[in-house]
């Protein structure tokens, strides 16, 4: 077997490193590697679950560096990964009374038993590699406490250790989303609310601050308020794509769709081609009537992601809303071969079976979006419309008065199943229905009229809503 003790291995590449590291395995050649450099190929080897090979590793790095703490550390993550935490905790106890002051010692502790489950034994060893630590590598440590105090169930210490954490690293983007995702999870939205914009009295400028204080505000689905975070946030910095984006998408949600496709349209700018920002910009131009416009933008993102369920479902639906039902029953089938279990798509599905006459298939489609999508009163007037012009009368009358038992006092509803009851001579009935409707919704009267023009002129009609 060779010797061959190369000191300036640090300058070779990983690659060399681990090739000379299998020659080793084979008893074919001997190297020597620096404690760094074995650290970071048995870090490898765990990180793929490679034990057999870790172990190999560290027996020859022990070898070579019998009194190097960092190996010994090593050694005790491989005993964790072999699922001996028992072991591996006792190693490190001794260890550290050895090297009391330490860190990285009672934070392979606090890591080993975060992993076994055991949080408060954690949240323990956490805290003591926290006094011992220097003041520039205790960052993640008041993260991994956050974490333990969660899983502890107790979020107010969660946000005083994150708290801790900002007041120290005021820069710190982490600390930022980390503290609002707790604020978030734990239904402390208003409390978070309040710390954010407490913190951007201090910090005006900080982008990821606004962001985080316009999300924490949609959430309470305080729409104004969240655009204004986004604004501010983008004002901040005006290539923070993220804040575009999300801009965009409480526009969207304020009804202020030319606006949102601006907004979008920077996203797309800053941060390239996007299938989920070509989404919402079809979806924008479908909500403007804009539906070839809409059609161009979905197209655009199933070029980037060609399952993308979104786009799909959107297209068929503006080629179904323009009339071009071959294009958009090729879209529906596409999309039904990912995703068979999308109400949205499968309503679309339904309506335009029933516009080329594939009358089982529409009922079929219909029944699964009821299946799938109870609330979704809409596919109770398309599935009745379609059994009523089919003349079964009876079964219209039995799903609308379903769709009303299931969504509660949809006024559309009830001025369907009134116009339903009254065309079979059910006058009682419809009155009831329509007495409901109109005490939900007068402004929606017109739709009756909609259905069957007759009424308007019928007397008994006119009689019973003047009453109102």
């Amino acid at each position: 077997m060779k010797e061959d003790f190369d000191p300036s291995l640090g300058n070779n590449n990983n690659e060399e490193r681990f090739v000379k590291l299998e020659d080793m395995f084979s008893d074919s050649a001997y190297y020597y590697f620096d404690v760094s450099e074995w650290e970071g190929m048995i870090e490898y080897y765990l990180s793929v679950l490679k034990l057999d090979k870790a172990t190999k590793a560290l027996n020859f790095a022990k070898n070579q560096h019998p009194a190097a703490l960092q190996l010994s550390l090593k050694e005790a993550e491989l005993l964790s990964e072999k699922n001996n935490p028992s072991q591996a905790i006792l190693m490190l106890k001794k260890m550290e009374k050895a090297n009391p002051f330490d860190a990285e010692i009672p934070t392979l502790m606090g890591e080993i038993h975060s992993r076994f489950g055991q949080s408060f034994k954690a949240l323990e060893c956490y805290k003591r590699g926290l006094s011992k630590t220097s003041q520039d590598e205790d960052f993640h440590l008041y993260i991994q406490i956050s974490v333990e105090c969660l899983n502890l169930d107790k979020p107010n210490q969660s946000i005083y250790w994150l708290k801790k954490l900002i007041e120290k690293y005021p820069n710190s983007n982490e600390g930022l989303y980390e503290i609002a995702i707790v604020f978030e999870g734990e239904g402390l939205v208003d409390q978070g609310i309040g710390f954010f914009n407490d913190f951007l009295e201090l910090q005006p400028y900080n982008h990821h601050a606004w962001f985080n204080l316009g999300n924490l505000h949609s959430v309470n689905n305080s729409l104004v308020n969240a655009l204004h975070a986004y604004e501010y946030s983008v004002i901040s910095y005006a290539e923070f794509s993220s804040g575009w984006f999300n801009k965009g998408s409480i526009l969207a949600r304020l009804e202020k769709f030319d606006k949102a496709i601006e907004a979008f349209e920077v996203t797309l700018e800053l941060e390239g081609p996007s299938a989920p920002t070509y989404c919402n910009i079809g979806e924008c131009y479908e909500e403007l009537e804009k539906y070839e416009l809409a059609i161009e933008n979905y197209d655009k993102a199933l070029k980037h992601d060609d399952q993308n369920a979104d786009a799909i479902e959107g297209a068929s639906n503006c080629y179904y809303l323009v009339d071009k039902l071959d294009e958009s029953f090729e879209y529906c089938e596409k999309g039904l071969k990912y995703c068979p279990e999308r109400p949205g798509l499968q309503h679309t599905y339904g309506n335009v079976c029933q516009g080329l006459g594939f009358f089982k298939e529409a009922q079929r489609a219909f029944k699964k979006v009821i299946k799938l999508d109870p609330e979704n009163w809409e596919v109770f007037l398309d599935y009745s419309a379609m059994l009523w012009d089919n003349g079964q009368l009876e079964e219209a009358v039995e799903v609308i008065q379903s769709g009303i038992s299931l969504t509660g006092k949809v006024a559309d509803l009830n001025y369907r199943a009134g116009a339903y009851l009254y065309m079979t001579g059910d006058k009682i009935g419809a009155f009831n229905h329509w007495n409901n409707a109109f005490m939900e919704s007068p402004n929606q009267l017109n739709q009756l009229y909609d259905f069957c023009e007759a009424f308007r002129n019928d007397q008994e009609i006119k009689e019973f809503f003047e009453q109102f």
